[in-house]
């Protein structure tokens, strides 16, 4: 479907960290939704190549890409 996603790179503020009670906190239900609601956020829509890299599965696919040069996220010469 078409959608956007939170791929978790962000650009932060120190005060951000006042958001954040404890180790509990978590990121997503809590500071996020405060900062949305104060009007905090901003997002870029990146309609490049996109892969998580949560498990060492996803690391080895990225770095097989990269070995063999056809990483689609370097877009430099």
């Amino acid at each position: 479907g078409e959608g956007w996603i939170n791929g978790g790179f962000f650009v932060l503020e120190p005060k951000v960290l006042e958001y954040i009670d404890d180790d509990d906190t978590s990121w997503q239900a809590e500071p996020l939704e405060r900062l949305a609601k104060e009007g905090q956020l901003m997002a870029y829509r990146h309609d490049g190549f996109w892969q998580c890299m949560d498990t060492v599965r996803d690391l080895h696919l990225l770095q097989n890409l990269w070995n063999h040069g056809r990483a689609p996220w370097k877009v430099w010469e």
